[in-house]
C-alpha cells in the first residue's frame, strides 16, 4: 500500500494485537484462513483485549472494516464475526516486516497510552 493508512490509536492497537495473534497462530500451524478469524467481540475481549469493553472492540472493528483491513459482521450493532483481511495482513507485513520486536514495542506503547 503506497497510501499512508491513518487509524485511531484504538483501531491501531486492536489491529496490532490481532496481527500478532495471527502470526502466532500461523507459526503454530493454523491455515491462513483459520488464523485470520477471530469471532465476536466477547471472544476478542476474553482472549486478546481483556481491558476493553465490547463496545470499544465493536467500534475499532467498524473502523478497521471501513479501511478494508478487516471484515466485521454486525448483528444488532454488535460484532458477531471478525476477520483480518488479506489487505490488513499485507499492510502489517509491510509496516513491520520481520521486525516483530517493533510490533511488540508498538503494542506496549499503545497499551500504555490507552490503558494507563
Amino acid at each position: 500500500m503506497s497510501i499512508e493508512m491513518r487509524l485511531t490509536d484504538e483501531a491501531d492497537y486492536m489491529l496490532c494485537v490481532l496481527y500478532d495473534a495471527y502470526k502466532l497462530r500461523r507459526k503454530n500451524g493454523e491455515s491462513s484462513l483459520e488464523a485470520r478469524l477471530f469471532g465476536d467481540s466477547e471472544y476478542i475481549q476474553e482472549n486478546y483485549i481483556q481491558q476493553w469493553p465490547t463496545d470499544d472492540i465493536d467500534d475499532a472493528a467498524r473502523e478497521l472494516s471501513q479501511k478494508g483491513l478487516a471484515s466485521g459482521l454486525f448483528a444488532d450493532n454488535t460484532l458477531a464475526e471478525f476477520a483480518l483481511e488479506r489487505d490488513g495482513i499485507t499492510f502489517m507485513e509491510h509496516r513491520f516486516g520481520d521486525k516483530l520486536d517493533k510490533l511488540s514495542q508498538r503494542i506496549n506503547a499503545l497499551r500504555s497510552m490507552l490503558l494507563g
